[in-house]
């Protein structure tokens, strides 16, 4: 192991020249210790001490402090340049060292393929491994948290080198070998299959209605109707008394008419005739009654039973249901303007899976019901919304329950006979009156299996 001590430059020289032939032929792990060394004599001894070419410019200045141990000498070489904020490229066998602000000279383009990564999100990454040159020091001195213009324009200029090329579907760096090198590392380890998660689920709705319509309700039929009639003979028999006395049978031919209605179905039928028709008969209409006392039952009935893949961190969204149209009006310089937005209506599922590595499932679950009901008074509609968010960890095939999301609708209605409607107690029997009450309790059944 090789031990350098460094106090000041010439320290720097005078180890580095004892020590250059036993690191040539051995390049072990070096310790050093620099405290307020210049850059260039640090870089010039530790590239001796292992054994390597490097070449600086003028651009390569300042001052370093650091204390290595059992470093290899790329590593520590690597370090010292690190540590000086300067640019370390290897070409062949040798290294140049330059100011990061002169890196232009020594950059070229370098093109990745992408086989399974989404190519924008690998150049958001990207763009996050590498330091925004020239924005340590403003960094350090700006504790406000707010961005300079100078952290601004870095962040402009890294962007500016990275791009997408989507009808290849590669990525194209602009940099330095040594930057296309790490950037092909952390490429290959982002750029791997993605799990695909199929998630089933079951909407179901439990319904527990109550319907009750009591009173008398009228119905009446289109005016005018002109019934069909047909003509027909039946024959009749008679007893007949001749002059002498004697009787016998005989049988005459009778004509009728038959009529041909289409009755008021479920009511009290009657008739009201007016007028003549064309074979000289009157026109009709027809009303009825109907006595209503009825109570419905409802059950438990399936809903929907959607299907879907998405892959592991991806958002997958069900939507069941439409859009209602809703009016909404603004007001601009005295000028009223009404304009039609829709809004979702019905059943929302929104899931975001994420496989562990031991195979559980990691998912983020929204759901949400929501409903119109039609105000009359207000000439728009109000939305009843139900909803729940939740985060579970379930096993690969295992299914999760939402419950609880339960809605309560009470409507009441009134249909009467116009003016004998409004009579008092005689009225009742010229009106009816329809109350109903629906419960609805919304169960929503999750299955998700990781996909090979």
């Amino acid at each position: 192991m090789k031990l350098i001590n460094l106090r000041n430059a010439l320290s720097v020289w005078i180890l580095a020249g004892m020590m250059f032939s036993a690191t040539a032929a051995n390049a072990s792990p070096m310790e050093i210790s620099v405290v307020d060394g210049d850059v260039r004599s640090v870089l010039l001894s530790t590239a001796r001490m292992g054994g390597f070419n490097v070449v600086m410019d003028d651009s390569v200045d300042g001052r370093v402090t650091l204390s290595l141990r059992n470093v290899e000498p790329e590593e520590a070489l690597r370090l010292v340049a690190g540590a000086g904020n300067l640019l370390l490229e290897r070409m062949g066998d040798s290294y140049v060292v330059t100011a990061r602000g002169k890196a232009d000279s020594l950059s070229g383009a370098h093109v990745f393929p992408i086989r399974y990564a989404n190519p924008d999100e690998l150049k958001e990454s990207l763009i996050l491994s590498f330091p925004r040159e020239g924005n340590s020091a403003s960094a350090s001195n700006n504790t406000n948290g707010e961005s300079t213009s100078e952290e601004k324009s870095a962040a402009g200029a890294l962007m500016n080198r990275v791009t997408v090329d989507y009808s290849t579907c590669s990525l194209v760096f602009y940099g330095t070998a040594e930057e296309a090198l790490q950037a092909g590392r952390l490429i290959n380890t982002l750029d791997v299959p993605a799990k695909q998660v199929s998630l089933e689920a079951k909407v179901v709705a439990l319904d527990k209605s109550a319907a009750k319509e009591l009173g008398v309700e009228w119905t009446w039929s289109a005016l005018p109707m002109y019934p069909k009639r047909r003509e027909t003979y039946r024959s009749h028999r008679q007893t007949v008394v001749d002059a002498d006395g004697f009787s016998h049978t005989e049988y005459v031919d009778v004509p009728t008419v038959e009529v041909e209605r289409n009755a008021l179905q479920d009511a009290a039928e009657g008739i009201i005739q007016f007028g003549r028709g064309p074979e000289g008969y009157p026109f009709e209409f027809y009303y009825g009654a109907k006595i209503n006392a009825l109570i419905m039952d409802g059950k438990a009935k399936m809903l929907s039973r959607p299907n879907i893949t998405t892959i592991q961190g991806h958002e997958a969204v069900i939507n069941i249901g439409g859009e209602v149209p809703v009016p909404t009006v603004s007001t601009t310089n005295s000028t009223t303007t009404t304009s039609i937005e829709y809004k979702q209506a019905g059943i929302i599922l929104r899931y975001t899976p994420r496989v562990n590595a031991d195979g559980y499932i990691t998912a983020k679950v929204h759901t949400e019901v929501s409903s119109p009901l039609y105000v009359d008074s207000l000439k728009a509609y109000r939305f009843q919304k139900r909803s729940a968010d939740t985060t579970v960890r379930l096993k690969d095939g295992e299914t999760m329950v939402i419950g609880g999301l339960i809605g309560s609708e009470e409507s009441r209605s009134l249909s009467k006979v116009p003016f004998l409607g409004d009579l008092p107690i005689l009225g009742a029997f010229f009106r009816n009156v329809k109350t109903s009450k629906t419960d609805s309790e919304l169960m929503i059944f999750l299955t998700a299996h990781v996909l090979d």
